[in-house]
């Protein structure tokens, strides 16, 4: 029993922390928002090749509406991170779906990311390709603590 409550302690703080960077990267979103739908184009023209194509990706109807969906699907798993933290509070595991949910979202976003990057050299340097590998690298920092919670929420569960 109480491994059972250990487990449930620690998907409560992992919980957290997501919470924490659920928050932190719902307002950064809403804050570029304004840029979203109305980009800059001089910060562009000033990046030449690779500044033209990346104003037409973020001027593109698919950017605005991906962005958005971002920002919905952020809010709801924030929603759903406190809910969690109310049932772990009580002791009770939550579901796992949010969590899975995370995990499915980041790797559609890693899978938009790689088919939307501009492939163009910049200043010596193919930005697909570091786009690409900053994207794979922050998205796993952040699914760690994702994974914590659904490994400490399936250690929780009884055995039967």
């Amino acid at each position: 029993m109480e491994s059972i409550e250990k487990h449930l302690r620690k998907a409560k703080t992992w919980n957290m922390v997501l919470f924490v960077l659920g928050i932190i990267g719902t307002i950064s979103n809403l804050i570029s928002l304004p840029e979203t739908f109305n980009p800059t184009k001089a910060t562009y023209d000033a990046l030449g090749e690779y500044g033209a194509q990346s104003y037409e990706y973020v001027s593109s109807p698919f950017a605005k509406v991906y962005t958005v969906v971002s920002i919905v699907i952020g809010i709801a798993l924030l929603v759903s991170y406190f809910l969690a933290n109310k049932k772990l509070k009580e002791g009770k595991a939550p579901t796992k779906i949010p969590y899975f949910t995370k995990i499915a979202w980041t790797v559609i976003a890693l899978v938009i990311t790689f088919m939307t990057t501009p492939n163009v050299d910049y200043m010596g340097v193919n930005m697909a390709r570091f786009t690409q590998y900053t994207a794979i690298g922050t998205s796993i920092l952040i699914s760690i603590p994702t994974i914590i919670v659904i490994v400490h929420l399936f250690k929780a569960e009884p055995e039967e």
